[in-house]
């Protein structure tokens, strides 16, 4: 097996494909549901990408191989999470 990139373990990624298998959808079909090109998940799902930021990290959280973010600074920067009330740096 070639080097990953990631820091996801073989049964992790075979968790996530095995659950594309049980389900019965493919993963072009999920890529294109969640608004993602199916050969980044590809790439997610063989370990090339590393994942660390971007749409890449965005697609891992989605298949559940990583956590969300908990910080709600952080939360911010993710897509599709609404702007908090208060911009960040603002005082109280």
């Amino acid at each position: 097996m070639g080097i990953h990139a990631t820091s996801f373990s073989a049964d992790q990624i075979s968790r996530a494909r095995s659950e594309f298998r049980q389900a019965g959808v493919s993963i072009s079909d999920w890529a294109k549901q969640h608004g993602v090109p199916p050969s980044l998940v590809y790439s997610v799902l063989s370990g090339k990408s590393q994942c660390t930021r971007g749409r890449s990290h965005q697609v891992a959280v989605l298949l559940g191989l990583k956590a969300p973010p908990q910080s709600p600074s952080i939360k911010n920067l993710v897509p599709g999470n609404p702007p908090s009330a208060k911009p960040l740096g603002s005082a109280s």
